[in-house]
Formats: structure tokens, sequence, C-alpha cells
């Protein structure tokens, strides 16, 4: 099994076998010579044993990377859940970050470089309070970039509940 090094917030990867499993299936962002996968598709890799991580002084299993996401992002173990989950479905999963969300989601069998994503996934915990001109400005954001907005919340038992929340003309 390849390993990528683990390099602040991405794990790098050169080895080509690899590299181009990654290509294939969707995960990380292609940077020169190399593969960057962020923290939540290294430890999705890692868990489902497709690639070990290693920190330049051992290889990391499953805990010591948790441990790592939870220290450098917020809510990184509710993440990285409903992450797994939308994987596990089949769906294409990227990052959402320029538009504001924590994924954007692409139909299931979507390639990558084909098509757009029609969904953006944000996760709260199930105690999240927003008002309404916050909602709302998440769910033009979503429209303006024809897209449905989906509030993904993590109860406490780490069961995840999606609401899609769209806008409404009358």
């Amino acid at each position: 099994m390849s390993t990528g090094i683990l390099s602040g917030t991405k794990v790098l990867v050169g080895e080509s076998t690899l590299k181009s499993f990654l290509r294939e299936k969707g995960f990380g962002e292609e940077k020169g010579a190399r593969q960057e996968v962020s923290l939540i598709e290294a430890l999705f890799l890692l868990e489902n044993e497709k690639m070990k991580v290693n920190d330049g002084k051992k290889d990391l299993d499953f805990e010591d990377l948790l441990k790592k996401g939870n220290k450098i992002e917020k809510e990184f173990y509710s993440k990285y859940a409903v992450y797994k989950d939308l994987r596990d479905r089949g769906l294409l999963v990227r990052t959402g970050l320029k538009f504001g969300a924590d994924f954007r989601v692409y139909e299931r069998g979507s390639d990558v470089g084909s098509g757009h994503s029609n969904q953006l996934v944000h996760v709260i915990p199930e105690e999240y309070k927003c008002s309404f001109p916050e909602l709302a400005r998440a769910i033009r954001l979503s429209q303006n970039v024809n897209k449905h907005m989906i509030y993904a919340i993590v109860d406490g038992e780490g069961d995840i509940t999606y609401y899609q929340i769209d806008r409404v003309k009358l």
C-alpha cells in the first residue's frame, strides 16, 4: 500500500499508481508532480485501507490522524462523518469552501471534471443556532450558483440528518 506524507493540513502523494487512483476517484487536487488530499480525504482513504499516511517519523493510524484533524479544524470529526456517509453512498464529494459550505456534492456516477455539482452541504452540530438572514444568505448563494443547500446535522450520537433548504416564490 502506498504512502502519503502529512504536510500541515494536506497529505502529499507522489507515487504514480496511487496518484492515478486518487485522480480517477475524485480525491484531492493535482499540484505539479503530486496529488494533494485534505485531511478528511486522507482519513477516509486510511480507514478504507487505500493508502497509508506518514508524518515524517512514523505511519499514522486512524486515531492519530483524527487527533491531528481535530486540532486543526473545528467540528472535524462531524465533517468527516458526513464526508464518509456521502462517499459511502457512492457520491463524489469535493470541498465547498469557495461556496461557503463544507462540501459540494455531485450526482452518483459523476466523473471528476465532467459536469457541475448540484448540492452544497454544510455540516452543523445539533445545538447550532442561526438567524433567518444567515439562512437566507446561504440559500441565495446556493441558488445563485444553481445548487441545492443541504444542512447535515450531526447529533451527539453521531447520527446524521440531512435537510434541504430552498426558497419558495409565491
